[in-house]
């Protein structure tokens, strides 16, 4: 009777492996089955047209990039005037 006590730990172990076995093929044939789907046809529109966005166009940012400098300017000289 020895013997058989000693294998059900080891029938429950290959149970629970059997289970998980299982578990996995199933998800790995599954995730297969949705890799090998073909999607609809994407059509992409590159071409924005006159409706472009404000930061999109070029002299926003030359007023910007002037706007900026003169900050830094102002920010930065050196004013020795006593009051």
């Amino acid at each position: 009777m020895k013997t058989i006590n000693q294998l059900k730990p080891l029938s429950i172990l290959g149970k629970t492996l059997m289970s998980l076995v299982a578990i996995l093929s199933a998800f790995a044939l599954s995730v297969k089955s949705f890799a090998q789907s073909v999607p609809d046809k994407v059509e992409v529109d590159v071409d924005a047209g006159g409706d472009a966005v404000w930061y999109g166009q070029p002299w926003v940012w030359v007023v910007g990039i002037a706007v900026f400098i003169v900050i830094i300017v102002a920010i930065t000289r050196n004013n020795n005037s006593k009051a």
